[in-house]
């Protein structure tokens, strides 16, 4: 009994330091200067972030320096991460476009803009990076870094685009018509007149696009143009919305009101501190793999302007929030549970958290993904092989095996099911899902694209109709 005693205490000991970590400061980095954008995570877990005292970050996952590059001059946007490890980043001033390579090398820096790369760049999935200046010009650029195309759009823009799966390009705009699409070679495809947008779109599973207005509004756009619906806040939105899992959209408003609002348009719930003032909130929110949403704001209570990282839980209640002097900005979220954050006064700050990862939703944070691409990736297909009816739910080998780096599954299901199809790497983590959908009775061929991932051992899990199997895929570079 004594033994029993001491093992339980020891297990609450245990459990009470785990605890206290979660929302407590696991290291920081000092940059010297504002931190505007978010930070991206590459594929070895390194961190690149961007600092206005001209120059790019690459930081270890334990906090310490790899390398910096110098722009010249200062940045107002978020690093994007290609396929190949190529960071990329433009600057405000000289208005350059800068290819970095993972080393921290210069793979090449684009022809002066005309004027400042205010917004983050977009990766398209042809390997065109997108974005736009304050001289009210619309880019595409090669991945060699020469001009691909250029377009004159008559207005300024501090929103950063947004690729669909199609290529569809969408982004925001200051004035005419506030919001466009844009084909892959950069000409318009249409405008809708929803007034000045400041925010970046975010796309649902179903290409539904989320952007909002500086008069209030939270606005859902159908992929043709037209628009869904219109959410109404107290204030101007200037941050970008996160999609949770279940469709959920994610926004806060400048007087400080944290909204969540159902795909219909419906409003779920509000968050507002007990402030005298509410917190004047302008960054995007980041949802962990665990559903808790991380939100960055500023607390007016008392004029003491404190600046705070929000953990909020689906249900709307604050699970815990993090002070730091000037904190700001959008979050990224790393498979281990660090959550990276940056602030006005140029420092990065990593986090611990119960968050393994970001949502495996259609859009969990600011530009998509941890690499910032802004691009909804086709990693996945599926086809059905025929009509014929199977007996049982059976799920065949991945196929080839060994794979580089597309594999294909084969699943069978004898009655109708909602089919989640999922990939883990063999420390079990959840690396991407491929597929969540209703099916009707049938065989079908799914096709996955690795291309982003790194050799190794991988487990795709198919669930239909509370059923699981799992098959082993060897990944091979």
């Amino acid at each position: 009994m004594k033994h029993f005693s001491f093992l339980f205490v020891f297990l609450l000991i245990i459990q009470a330091s785990f605890a206290q970590e979660v929302g407590t400061q696991k290291w920081s980095f000092n940059t010297g200067d504002f931190i505007f954008g978010a930070p991206a995570i590459g594929t070895d877990g390194t961190v690149y972030v961007a600092s206005n005292d001209h120059y790019v970050y690459a930081i270890n996952p334990d906090g310490s320096e790899k390398w910096k590059f110098d722009m010249g001059f200062g940045c107002y946007g978020s690093p994007a991460i290609g396929t190949d490890g190529t960071i990329y980043i433009g600057t405000a001033g000289i208005g350059k476009l800068f290819a970095i390579n993972p080393d921290g090398t210069k793979k090449w820096e684009s022809e002066q803009a005309d004027g400042w790369i205010q917004d983050s760049p977009a990766i398209a999935s042809d390997g065109t990076i997108v974005f736009g200046t304050s001289n009210q010009n619309f880019y595409g650029i090669n991945p060699d870094g020469t001009t691909r195309w250029k377009r004159v759009v008559n207005s300024n823009n501090y929103s950063s685009p947004a690729i669909a799966a199609d290529g569809t390009i969408y982004m925001g705009f200051e004035y005419g018509t506030g919001f466009r699409a844009f084909n892959s070679d950069g000409s318009e495809k249409w405008n809708l007149d929803i007034g000045k947008v400041e925010s970046s779109p975010a796309i649902g599973s179903d290409g539904t696009i989320y952007v909002g207005t500086t008069n209030n509004n939270l606005n859902a756009i159908n992929p043709d143009g037209t628009l869904k619906w219109t959410f109404a806040t107290g204030a101007a939105i200037y941050a970008s919305p996160a999609i949770g899992a279940d469709g959920t959209i994610y926004i806060g408003s400048y007087d400080g009101i944290f909204y969540a609002v159902n795909p219909d348009g419906s409003e779920k719930w509000h968050l507002v501190t007990d402030a005298f003032i509410p917190f004047l909130h302008e960054d995007s929110p980041a949802i962990g793999a665990d559903g808790t949403i991380y939100v960055t704001a500023m607390d007016t209570a008392q004029f003491t302007f404190k600046r705070f990282l929000y953990a909020i839980n689906p249900d709307g209640s604050v699970e815990w929030r993090f002070e730091a002097d000037a904190i700001e900005g959008q979050i990224a979220i790393a498979d281990d549970g660090t959550l990276y954050v940056g602030s006005q006064g140029g420092t990065l700050y990593a986090l611990y958290s119960n968050s393994h990862g970001l949502a495996n939703s259609p859009w969990p944070r600011f530009h998509h993904d941890n690499k910032g691409t802004g691009n909804v990736k086709t990693t996945t297909s599926i086809k059905r092989i025929n009509t014929e009816i199977p007996q049982d739910f059976e799920v065949s080998e991945v196929y080839p095996n060994p794979f580089n780096p597309s594999a294909h599954v084969r699943f069978h299901l004898n009655k109708s099911a909602r089919v989640q199809v999922s990939v883990y790497n063999a420390a079990g983590q959840l690396v991407e899902q491929l597929l969540n959908a209703q099916k009707a009775a049938g065989n079908y061929e799914l096709h996955w694209n690795a291309a982003q991932f790194g050799s190794g051992v991988y487990f795709v899990k198919v669930q239909a109709n509370g059923l699981t199997q799992m098959r082993k895929a060897l990944l091979v570079k």
